[in-house]
C-alpha cells in the first residue's frame, strides 16, 4: 500500500499573493479540504478549510453583503497559511502517512518526490479509501471479529475451517489494542458462506475462541456477543 497507488493527484494549489476569496472559490469547487500554497513554483505553505472557517468574519459581522467579498479580497492567503508544512516521502506506505497524520494531528500531507518537488497529495479521505478496498467492506460477505490467543498457527486454523465450509477470504485485519497481553484481536471478511455454515461457523468460533460480534453482510444480520 504505497502512498503513490492513493495519494490524490494533479495537486490544487493556490499562489501566496491570491485572496481568501480565491481559496474559499476552491475549496467550495473543488471539494477539497486542503490547498498546498506555492511561491515562485516551491510549496511555501498549506492552508486547511478550518483555516478558512477561522479567518471569515463571525455570523455577527455587520458588514453587509457587498462590504464581505472586497473584506476577503484583501486578505492574502500568505498571511493566514501555516507556514511550517508536515510532507512525507513518495515512497512511504499508506500506513505511515496514516500513523503520521493521527500523530500530528493533521488531515493530509503533500506528497514529495526525490528531488523535493510536490507530486501528489495525502488526505484522510485518500486513507479511509484504501481502508475500504483491503477490507472489502463495501461488498457483501460475511464478518468475524473474534478474541484469539497469539500464537502461531491460530489464523490458520480458523482460515482452514472457514475453506472447509465453502467460504472465501477477503481480508485478514488483526489489533493489539485494548487487549490483554499474550492476545490479539483478529477480524476475518469472508465470502461465498451459506446461512448455515455462516451459522455453524459463529457457533464453532464461539467454543475454540472469543467472539465480539458476527455479521453476514448478504442478508443483513449483525450480533454482538
Amino acid at each position: 500500500m504505497l502512498i503513490k497507488e492513493w495519494m490524490s493527484r494533479p495537486v490544487i494549489t493556490i499562489r501566496h499573493d491570491e485572496s481568501l476569496n480565491d481559496a474559499a472559490k476552491l475549496f467550495r469547487s473543488r471539494v477539497i479540504s486542503m490547498l498546498p500554497v506555492v511561491k515562485d513554483c516551491a510549496l511555501t505553505g498549506i492552508i486547511t478549510d478550518g483555516d478558512l472557517k477561522r479567518a471569515m468574519p463571525s455570523d455577527a459581522t455587520t458588514l453587509d453583503r457587498f462590504e464581505l467579498p472586497a473584506l476577503l479580497d484583501d486578505i492574502k492567503v500568505g498571511s493566514i497559511m501555516t507556514k511550517t508544512v508536515i510532507t512525507i516521502p513518495l515512497d512511504y506506505t499508506v500506513d505511515e502517512a496514516a500513523g503520521n497524520m493521527l500523530k500530528k494531528g493533521i488531515s493530509g500531507m503533500p506528497v514529495m518526490d526525490r528531488s523535493g518537488e510536490m507530486i501528489g497529495i495525502i488526505t484522510k479521505s485518500d486513507i479511509f479509501r484504501c481502508f475500504v478496498s483491503f477490507t472489502g467492506v463495501s461488498t457483501t460477505g460475511q464478518i468475524f471479529a473474534t478474541r484469539l490467543q497469539d500464537r502461531p498457527g491460530v489464523i490458520k486454523k480458523f482460515t482452514d475451517m472457514i475453506r472447509a465450509k465453502g467460504g472465501r477470504m477477503c481480508s485478514i485485519m488483526t489489533s493489539y489494542d485494548d487487549i490483554e497481553q499474550g492476545y490479539r484481536k483478529v477480524f476475518f471478511h469472508t465470502f461465498d458462506l451459506s446461512p448455515d455454515a455462516f451459522s455453524s461457523l459463529v457457533e464453532t468460533f464461539s467454543e475454540i475462541g472469543q467472539l465480539y460480534y458476527a455479521a453476514d453482510l448478504s442478508r443483513g444480520y449483525r450480533k454482538i456477543f
